[in-house]
């Protein structure tokens, strides 16, 4: 996948195309993509229509994890190195950080001059682990991160297109998940919880890390966790260093539409206070 695709249907496309419609006016026909009314980002599609005079076909883009997102800049300098692509002829929108003081591209539409088009919107995250040690693009740790990738084509590049999209897979890096965990506290009012945010640690195989027996422990723990109103108690156990509180960490970002509530080791013994129960009860 080294060089561009030749086609014969550049210009106008191939009439046999479903989406293809030879005989309908240029303006007819742009109607049918739509026009970002709310959205400084560029009519990719619009675009696609009024160059190849074809409706395109489209494939999503993503990654195999939530936790991942498209790095931008490797996507480019692949594009580049690999397809010849010239980024300096993208359509693109900018946007002012007043983090990095300085504009970054918000929005951009690759033409890779083939039938082929690729939309990207991506936003700054310094939020992120980075096990590939992949340089910044902007100072204090921030990376310039795909949070949208379609890629539009004609209908002949379908093969070239999905192997594309699995070359973009590997350029990825992984974006910190927080969850907020409810701390139980006391002061001379009585009882309240203040929340405290919690990273996701990095944990990309949780077999490598805890071992093959407790994956099937883990898959129990979070089905037990996630069913509305289930009841019962988890004991972890190990010897210092093993990994619980790491797990933990891990395990709160996979409990879904519950409030997590964490009572420190000093206020353990205030949970047979008469007031601490009615506390929970609110």
């Amino acid at each position: 996948m080294h060089d561009k695709i030749d086609t014969q249907t550049e210009k106008n496309g191939d009439c046999s195309c479903a989406g293809t419609c030879p005989n309908v006016p240029t303006e007819a026909l742009l109607s049918l993509g739509p026009e970002n009314r709310f959205s400084l980002a560029p009519p990719t599609i619009r675009l696609f229509i009024g160059k190849y005079r074809t409706y395109p076909s489209t494939l999503e883009a993503t990654t195999d994890d939530d936790a991942l997102s498209f790095h931008a800049t490797t996507v480019l300098n692949y594009l580049r190195d690999e397809l010849h692509h010239d980024s300096n002829k993208d359509c693109v929108t900018r946007k002012y950080d007043r983090k990095i003081k300085k504009h970054y591209v918000q929005s951009r539409v690759c033409d890779l001059g083939n039938g082929i088009m690729i939309s990207m919107d991506s936003s700054l995250n310094a939020d992120t682990q980075n096990p590939n040690k992949l340089l910044s693009d902007y100072p204090k740790d921030y990376f310039l991160l795909v949070s949208d990738m379609q890629i539009y084509y004609l209908p002949e590049h379908d093969t070239f297109v999905q192997d594309l999209a699995s070359q973009f897979s590997k350029m990825t890096i992984f974006s910190s998940k927080s969850s907020t965990l409810q701390m139980v506290c006391k002061n001379q009012c009585g009882y309240y919880l203040s929340g405290i945010k919690i990273k996701k640690p990095l944990i990309t195989d949780l077999a490598l890390h805890y071992g093959s027996n407790f994956v099937s422990t883990h898959d129990k723990i979070i089905k037990n966790l996630n069913t509305k109103e289930s009841k019962g108690i988890v004991l972890l156990h190990g010897i210092p260093g093993s990994g619980k509180t790491h797990y933990i960490r891990y395990l709160i970002q996979e409990i879904q539409d519950k409030t997590l509530i964490y009572v420190p080791p000093d206020m353990a013994k205030e949970i047979s206070s008469p007031a601490f129960l009615p506390f929970l009860m609110e």
